[in-house]
């Protein structure tokens, strides 16, 4: 709909662009058009009906309060009340708030309204008003605009009386439980308000009078829009407690997160644009090109303009803040951002283009935003200013920030370009073009936009160069590759760009050009996914709910202040950002409930904020190995707390650059440990920093246990030197792999006892050390803290730091101070680990430099004295000279000891030089050093964050792609190929280095997080970085602290990682898998899992759990949900369900994990040590405690058999890949896809074999007796080395019997994920089946029975898993093989599975005369007598008829369940929550005619459309498998719950008989 009058939105409540757009799609025009059609269809009255039949009375009743009236407090006031009362109720009953169908409940003029027998939320509230002739009236606080005062409770006085609209709504949504929308009425107009976007002055209004006056009824116009806006369908509660509104306002922000997508490839764009810009007026000024080095830098300067300018479009979106002075006339005409918008599309002309006077413009603002113009000391209304600019003095706009843009400058036509991708969504073919609403996009969407950049890089092209990708698109990564070296790429992998001349040509960068890329290795090794908002408030709200209140204890507010927050992954600091806001808002809350008094409603706002800044100053820190991102953190963070007249925060002691989970910690081993060489296996002993603490605090000696043992960090890695263990580097870089292997092995000795003598010395010094580096971080953090004005809280002092911030600076990289030296050993320490095999070969060193070097570095005494200087800090130090007295300090304890200076030791052991640019390209990070005031005080309370889902794997072709993209372009190439080409690829320049470099970075951290020195619970499982950080938050937490992580969960599944699932289970107290159907992650697979997790202290295990979750909301409703109704499942009536249930919410402790054990695992295995079961409900998880006692398949000892192993043993030359239908079963080789439930013949390959989706179906009505399949492989070479290598059991060859196969691949959330059938001899097949066997016929057949059912099916898919492997089908719960039903279940899994002659002596064997007597459960459904069989095989013995063969699954499924003694409830429960897909296709897809078979699916689609009246022509075509059939009315969707539970009842009746 076009911008009306009538509609207004305010300050950017919706994006203007989504609600104004005309295009059906992703726009409000297409929600108001679905509403359109929803009331169309209605029979019952409707908010358009009605509207339609009443608007003349409408248009009277409100035009009557303005008549001849100033307003309604006159001396005939109390009609003029009526009157509104009475036109108010008209329009409420048009809209549908008076239907009757909401709890409603009157509170003077309020009115609160429910969901009708839901809980007490009430998140709706009607606000009646007097009519006021603009919006804007209603926002005077200090005005009577209520139709009558609003009293806060029946006893207050009337001193609390509210009169005020505006601040009735801010009083009630700041509440705790507040209305989520408020509806105010006010004559002609009405205001929609939301309780996010009411305290920034963001609100949707409607002229009604208006709307009806015009009657634009057009469809999707002015009244269908007003009344969709105001509508109560819209506004209230539904019978769920959604309201429709919230979910648009997510739409809306997600349209913007849409326009944030094409704002990121805008700022991609942008950054080229300005570099290239930079490099173009340099040339122009005859200034010489930068070198090569500088093209990084170059990038992040360019970055950083664009980040001043996000700075002031996100500080003029939000006016509230004060930052800006956004409204003055003065500022929107003359510095504005928003008056560079009409200049956008401004044509520009000559010289104009080279001009710079935009980017003049900018660069005035920038400058009144860093430095201000205000003079210090003089009240801000005494300033001759005309506008009051405050200095922010922000690193952001320091000039030396864009050094090399600042030299230069701008041109006029480089800035259009720029300012139109950042303030103009990208135009698309069909979508109008819309001005990007920084309001709406916020700091959370902002960070998705630079988040997604932080990976780039940029360079100089070296020469000219075409840009190419995996078929051109370079979303996912791409290279350049220089045009003389491009011939032999296929030409659908170039980037194409558009010319509105020559058309789409090859994207081509000239020698010296900017180039701004996302190579394929970067985009692999990062694997960080930003996460959504959503998630990230969720899993912020859900630590905090295990923080606070713990214990029957209430936290004070104060308390908060003192919170310790970390998000170790930082990222754009999105959770860092989320947990400032929460804990702020958990401080005024409960500052309020304290002190009995609430905070002014209007203030509320600027009081959030001040506590934001209070919080994010002091108390967050957070580290990434990501310069790019450290650095937008800090702007994200500053953003997001920005309040009036608070300088621009300094983050530089709490938000650092480095790599989280390598480098030195407070662990010690004892001199024997030393001595039996230990060390090397065991991790060291962790010492917290509470001594070390206290003998900072007094200067005097306190015990720790750390005196007299050797930090781990002074004696050899177990891995140092793992690079030489990288298989890349063997042959470009053989001799030095040998000569790092040659010198690590020497530390496999331990020390002699005068080595260890100083190295205990060595470990005092560094005790020594550490204290003066925390006693310097005590002072630097005190110095930095700012006075900030809390609500509630004593005023704090106002006084100006004693030490500068530069001053802390050059203290802390001062290299010859305490703490660069402790630092610098611990880097070499890393570093080594990480040694290089490429660049300069220096010596590394034995035992006796490296010790010799780390006294140089940090000395030990060589003489004791005593004086002034030896007494404790406390009492010689005053504050005015703290720091210089540290200074003092440090120096004289170094200077007392063998300490030297540290270039001399760089000198003395080059070895230190390369660990040192080793350090710096690794970014190592010494928590308990780097940040010791945090470990001085116990730990971090709450740490946060989503870490990396990526395994350190070194990709060579990745790596070898920088040199020669077709390494990542060629599909599929051969090994020879591969060979060829990598010798030619090594010996381009630089790439070898490249690749070794790569791996070996690879092979050293896989090394480090694998060795049970560093991770323990790691030690022998592959290395996994998100396993890492749950190890290292764990180590760093405070006594009272917890952990929100969200991350991958393979650990629950994994086999080998017992040792680490018995600490997770003790430190978890809420556990919640998703799958990522929703797309909550964008760039992540819909089918992958992840999970929102809680983590605290260790103790028995307690936590909550929930899986098959879609939306974090499922889980907040549950917890408030009263238990009644069917559980949810993973699907409901078609969508994912969401639904929230008590029964979601299940509790596990030690009886929980026993039922796990003993499902999953032997019965010995500790149950600590038990993967986890997935069941979506309380319900689902009563069954499997009933599975788990029985007993188990195993317990058959059946023989396994792998088969063949498909890639290697194909490269052995056992199979060959060849289309065809072999002669005999002896050549058949089975895959996955032969085969389904009890049916060896299910599909064939089709002879074109493009993919493993390239099958067709097998018929079974027309399967002829001597039936073998198609098949892709057969067998080759020597056929008596096939035979003969192929699986044997005692000396005979599997392939000899009949076995039991299934699929090996799980498809955990299919159809099915258990796919058993019975192959016959001669068959053998690669490991995508496996198969047991060896036993009778009837134990088999019985097998595949039990394995066919959906309960055991359920009993695999309840702990997801790659694949169904022996271990796993021998822990399927196995029903009592002596039970009187077995003969039932047999029959039907003979008559199922039986497809062909070659089953004939299985028949057979398991034939049995009380078959004759068996009958279907629902006799009338078949055409075939179940029990007219004999002794021996015939065609008709298979069930041929699709129903059929469903009604045998559906009856076996009873069985089973009896058998196991699972009731009929359950079993449909299972059916119902656990199978999804299958449920959708019995509501769906699985679609039976009248003579029982399916029908095909494109005669479904005709059905549908044109129902019974169909011709025989019509009905007749082709199946799947290419059959041509008629096919018989009518057409029937069968009720597997129902048909279930009659099978049930009539299996328990014959088995009472």
């Amino acid at each position: 709909m076009a911008t009306s009058d009538a509609l207004v939105v305010v300050e950017d409540w919706i994006s203007e662009h989504f609600f104004t757009s005309d295009s059906p799609h992703e726009s409000f025009h297409g929600l108001v058009t679905d509403r359109l059609k929803q009331w169309r269809a209605a029979e019952a009255p409707t908010p358009l009906s009605r509207f339609t039949a009443r608007r003349a009375e409408i248009m009277r009743a409100l035009a009557g309060l303005y008549d001849d009236t100033d307003g309604l407090d006159g001396g005939e006031g109390g009609a003029d009340v009526d009157r509104a009362r009475e036109a108010y109720r008209l329009v409420t009953d048009v809209l549908g708030y008076g239907s009757g169908q909401y709890r409603v409940r009157d509170d003077g003029p309020v009115r609160w309204f429910g969901t009708a027998g839901a809980t007490a939320e009430e998140p709706l509230v009607l606000v009646e008003a007097v009519p006021v002739d603009a919006p804007e009236e209603l926002l005077d606080r200090r005005a009577a605009t209520l139709l009558e005062p609003w009293r806060p409770g029946p006893d207050a006085p009337d001193s609390e009386l509210v009169e005020s609209a505006s601040r009735l709504v801010s009083t009630l949504m700041v509440r705790p439980g507040g209305p989520a929308f408020a509806l105010v009425l006010a004559g002609r107009w009405l205001v929609v308000a939301e309780r996010a976007r009411w305290p920034e002055g963001r609100y949707l209004a409607v002229d009604l009078q208006t709307v009806a006056d015009r009657n634009n009824t057009r469809n999707g116009g002015e009244v269908h829009t007003a009344l969709t806006c105001l509508a109560a369908e819209s506004l209230a509660p539904d019978a769920n407690g959604d309201i429709w509104w919230s979910g648009v306002l997510e739409a809306s922000i997600r349209h913007t997160v849409g326009v944030s997508q094409d704002l990121r490839e805008g700022v991609r764009e942008s950054i080229e644009i300005i570099a290239n810009e930079v490099i173009a007026r340099r040339r122009a000024r005859g200034l010489g090109p930068l070198p090569a080095d500088r093209a990084q830098p170059l990038a992040m300067q360019s970055l950083r303009f664009i980040y001043r300018v996000l700075f002031l479009l996100y500080a003029e979106a939000s006016p509230e803040l004060g930052v800006l002075p956004v409204g003055a006339p003065e500022y929107e005409n003359g510095y504005s951002l928003d008056r560079l918008r009409d200049l956008l599309l401004v044509e520009l002309t000559g010289a104009s283009r080279d001009g710079t006077h935009l980017y003049d413009s900018l660069a005035v603002l920038f400058r009144l935003v860093d430095r201000g113009n205000l003079e210090l000391g003089v009240p801000e209304q005494d300033q001759d200013a005309a506008l009051a600019f405050h200095a922010l003095r922000a690193d952001l706009f320091r000039p030396e920030a864009i050094g090399h843009i600042g030299e230069v400058g701008l041109g006029n036509a480089a800035m259009q370009q720029v300012l139109g991708k950042l303030l103009l969504s990208k135009e698309r073919k069909g979508k109008d073009r819309g001005f990007i609403s920084y309001a709406e996009l916020g700091i959370n969407q902002l960070g998705a936009v630079y988040e997604g950049l932080m990976s780039y890089t940029g360079i100089f092209a070296p020469g000219d160069m075409f840009e190419v990708a995996h078929d051109g698109n370079p979303a996912k990564g791409s290279w350049v590759v220089p045009v003389e070296r491009a011939a032999d790429l296929d030409d659908k992998d170039f980037v194409m760009v558009h010319d509105p001349v020559r058309g789409d040509r090859r994207k081509t960068y000239r020698a010296g050009q900017f180039i701004f890329r996302l190579s394929g290795r970067e985009r692999q090794q990062s694997a960080s996914y930003y996460t959504p908002e959503v998630l990230t408030r969720f899993t912020v709200g859900q630590a905090l709910a295990e923080l606070l209140d713990q214990g029957g204890r209430t936290t004070p507010a104060d308390e908060i202040l003192t919170m310790s927050i970390c998000e170790p992954a930082l990222g754009s600091g999105a959770f860092a950002i989320e947990a400032t806001g929460q804990l702020a808002e958990q401080y005024l809350r409960r500052r309020q409930d304290e002190l009995g008094r609430a905070i002014d409603p209007e203030d509320y706002p600027v009081q959030l904020q001040r506590t934001k800044a209070f919080i994010a100053l002091h108390n967050v820190y957070g580290v990434d190995l990501n310069v790019t991102a450290v650095e937008f953190a800090e702007i994200t963070l500053w953003l997001d707390t920005m309040v009036k007249g608070l300088d621009a925060p300094w983050f530089g002691l709490h938000l650092r650059r480095g790599n989280s989970l390598v480098g030195a910690r407070h662990g010690f081993y004892t001199t024997g440990q030393v001595a039996d060489r230990s060390w090397l296996t065991a991790p060291p002993t962790d010492v917290p920093l509470d001594a070390m603490a206290e003998r900072a605090r007094t200067g005097g000696p306190v015990a720790s246990d750390a005196d007299g043992r050797i930090p781990h960090f002074l004696l050899p890695g177990a891995g140092w030197g793992a690079t030489a263990d990288a298989k890349e580097a063997k042959e470009p870089a053989g001799e030095r792999v040998k000569q790092v292997k040659a010198w690590r092995r020497q530390f496999k000795k331990a020390p002699t006892p005068a080595q260890t003598k100083r190295l205990v010395a060595l470990g005092a010094q560094a005790e020594q050390l550490w204290t003066m580096a925390l006693r310097r971080l005590s002072v630097a953090e005190r110095q930095t803290r700012r006075a900030i004005a809390l609500w509630g809280a004593e005023p704090a002092e106002a006084r100006e730091p004693v030490v500068t911030r530069e001053q802390i600076e050059a203290s802390l990289a001062d290299p010859g101070g305490a703490y660069q030296r402790l630092r610098r050993v611990m880097d070499a320490w890393c570093a080594l680990w990480f040694v290089p095999l490429t660049g300069e070969r220096v010596a590394l060193p034995d035992w006796q430099e490296w010790i010799d070097a780390v006294e140089q570095l940090i000395g030990v005494p060589v003489r004791i004295r005593a004086d002034r200087r030896h007494q404790p800090a406390d009492q010689q130090l005053a504050a005015f000279d703290e720091w210089a007295a540290l200074a003092e300090q440090e120096g004289w304890a170094l200077s007392g000891s063998t300490a030297t200076s540290v270039e001399r030791a760089l000198d003395d052991h080059p070895w230190l030089r390369v660990c040192e640019q080793v350090a710096a390209r690794q970014g190592f990070f010494h928590w308990q050093l780097d940040f010791a005031t945090v470990f001085a005080r116990g730990g971090f309370d709450l740490q946060v964050g989503n870490p990396p889902w990526v395994r350190p794997r070194s990709d060579s072709s990745a790596l070898l792609a920088e040199s020669d993209p077709w390494w990542m372009l060629e599909n599929k190439p051969s090994e020879a190929a591969k060979k060829q080409r990598r010798a030619g690829t090594l010996l381009r320049s630089g790439a070898a280095d490249l690749l070794v470099d790569g791996s070996t970075d690879v092979a050293a951290l896989s090394a480090y997080v694998g060795d049970a020195s560093n991770y323990p619970e790691l030690a022998g499982l592959q290395p996994d970085l998100y396993r890492c950080f749950m190890e290292q938050t764990w180590a760093h937490l405070s006594g009272r602290g917890v952990i929100g992580l969200v991350h991958p969960e393979t650990h629950f599944t994994d086999e080998k990682a017992g040792l680490l699932r018995a600490r997770t289970y003790r430190h978890l107290r809420r556990h919640w898998q998703f799958v990522n159907e929703l797309k909550l992650f964008s760039e992540v697979h819909h089918l992958v899992n992840y999970g929102v997790h809680i983590y605290g202290s260790a103790r028995e295990v307690s936590f909550d759990h929930a899986c098959g979750l879609y939306h974090p909301d499922t889980v907040e409703r549950s917890y408030r949900h009263d238990g009644s109704g069917e559980e949810p499942g993973l699907k409901f009536e078609g969508s994912w369900d969401q639904r929230p249930h008590a029964g979601r919410i299940q509790h596990v402790d030690s009886s929980v994990l026993e039922t796990w054990r003993d499902m999953l695992e032997s019965p010995e295995s500790p149950s600590e040590q038990t993967r986890m079961l997935y069941t979506v409900n309380r319900a689902s998880a009563a069954v499997l405690a009933k599975l788990a006692k029985s007993p188990r398949m195993g317990e058959l000892d059946l023989r396994f058999s792998p088969g063949w192993h498909e890639t290697a043993d194909r490269r052995k030359g056992y199979i060959v890949q060849r289309w065809g239908r072999p002669d005999s079963w002896d050549d058949v080789i089975l895959q996955g896809p032969h085969i389904h439930v009890a049916n060896p013949a299910y599909r064939q390959p089709n002879e074109t074999m493009k993919h493993n989706q390239d099958w067709s179906d097998v018929d079974l009505e027309k399967l002829p007796a001597d039936f073998i399949p198609i098949t892709a492989y057969k067998p080759a070479g020597d056929r008596a080395k096939y035979d003969a290598d192929y699986t044997h059991w005692d000396g005979e060859s599997a392939r000899n019997h009949y076995r039991l196969a299934w699929r090996a691949m799980a498809a955990n959330t299919g159809e099915r994920t258990l796919i058993p059938a019975i192959i016959p001899p001669g068959t053998g097949h690669p490991n995508g089946i496996f198969c047991e066997g060896f036993t009778d016929g009837r134990t088999l057949l019985s097998v595949l029975g039990f394995s066919a059912s959906l309960l055991l099916d359920f009993s695999v898919r309840s702990a997801p898993k790659s694949g169904v492997y022996q271990g796993v089908f021998n822990r399927l719960p196995m029903p009592p093989r002596d039970h009187p039903l077995v003969s039932a279940l047999l029959l039907r899994a003979l008559r199922l599975n039986c497809v062909s002659e070659a089953y004939a002596d299985l028949w057979s064997a398991c034939w049995d005369p009380v078959f004759a007597s068996d009958s279907w459960t629902l006799p009338a459904r078949s055409s075939v007598r179940l029990g007219d069989v004999g002794p021996e095989w015939r065609p008709s013995t298979l069930l041929r008829r699709d129903l059929d063969r469903r009604q045998a699954l559906v009856e076996i499924d009873a069985l089973v369940a009896l058998m196991l003694g699972v009731t009929a409830d359950e079993l449909c429960t299972i059916y119902r929550t656990q199978f999804a897909v299958l449920h959708g296709y019995d509501h769906g897809k699985y679609l039976y005619d009248a003579n029982g078979r399916l029908v095909p699916v494109e005669l479904q689609r005709l059905w549908a459309k044109e129902g019974d009246a169909l011709s025989a022509d019509e009905l007749t075509t082709e199946n799947a498998s290419g059959n041509t059939y008629t096919y018989k009315l009518p057409f029937t969707r069968y009720d597997r719950e129902a048909d279930m539970r009659a099978a049930y009842v009539e299996f328990g009746s014959r088995d009472r008989e």
